[in-house]
């Protein structure tokens, strides 16, 4: 009665690149990342320790948003008003800190990660892969106001080296998406193999409704003491239970070497 953890490993990138989180279980008539007994991670193979995930309190939580003028718009002011709500509850009692950064660009989120200590960093925009490239991106915005892509390897030199970065958010299209030809592709993976201990993105497109309902049910439930993959159970759930007919649940994916 103890629930069983399901970790993934994977050493060939065409097994990673599979869609794991709808695997489906037809004894119990459900999905697996579904069920609270049955959490899904997926475990980074890397030729050192696994890290803690345990912060001392004030939990610090650095937000970011970027929403160039010339990408699709975003409701990035609901978002940002339902995550203070679900973390209102640890706010108002002084044990967690939600900054929002003021800027869109990779100097601001230079300059705002020299002035942390941060415990998770959470970002709002748009993501993708680069085919050319075969690795991950963000859209962060340029002094004009458009686009401004950086990849998953730039992004990982901004946050490395943050030793209290515990948990990363890519609330954004794609950033868990890989290749068939490198395991280290995605953003997430390129992120947790430059030392972050955990990782949660988007492997697929996924609809400002689904997103905004996740980051709600996934704050929540970290606000009332459960372990990040059960936080992620529960987020899945709420996707489920608030959309009809969607399959938008198996698209967040965990990353980890915690």
């Amino acid at each position: 009665d103890q629930g069983l953890r399901i970790k993934l490993r994977f050493k060939a990138p065409e097994m990673a690149y599979l869609p794991w989180e709808f695997m489906y279980d037809p004894n119990q008539g459900e999905y697996l990342c579904l069920s609270a007994d049955t959490p899904l991670i997926r475990y980074i193979p890397l030729p050192r320790p696994p890290q803690s995930l345990q912060v001392q309190l004030p939990l610090s939580v650095l937000g970011m948003v970027a929403n160039p003028k010339d990408y699709e718009p975003l409701n990035v002011e609901k978002e940002q008003h339902l995550l203070e709500q679900a973390l209102m509850p640890l706010t108002s009692r002084g044990i967690l800190e939600l900054k929002w950064l003021e800027g869109e660009s990779w100097r601001d989120l230079q300059g705002a990660m020299r002035r942390g200590p941060w415990h998770i960093f959470h970002f709002i925009g748009h993501g993708g892969f680069d085919q050319k490239n075969d690795q991950g991106l963000l859209i962060l915005t340029g002094d004009d106001g458009n686009g401004d892509p950086i990849n998953a390897t730039n992004l990982g030199r901004l946050l490395e080296g943050h030793k209290s970065l515990r948990l990363v958010v890519l609330n954004a299209c794609e950033g868990a998406l890989g290749s068939e030809l490198d395991i280290f592709s995605s953003t997430s993976s390129i992120l947790v193999r430059r030392g972050l201990p955990a990782v949660l993105a988007m492997q697929y497109p996924i609809t400002d409704r689904a997103a905004l309902e996740f980051s709600r049910a996934f704050y929540e439930a970290i606000a009332d003491n459960l372990p990040v993959d059960t936080a992620v159970t529960e987020a899945r759930k709420a996707i489920v239970l608030e959309i009809d007919n969607t399959v938008e649940w198996g698209v967040p994916v965990l990353h980890t070497r915690a």
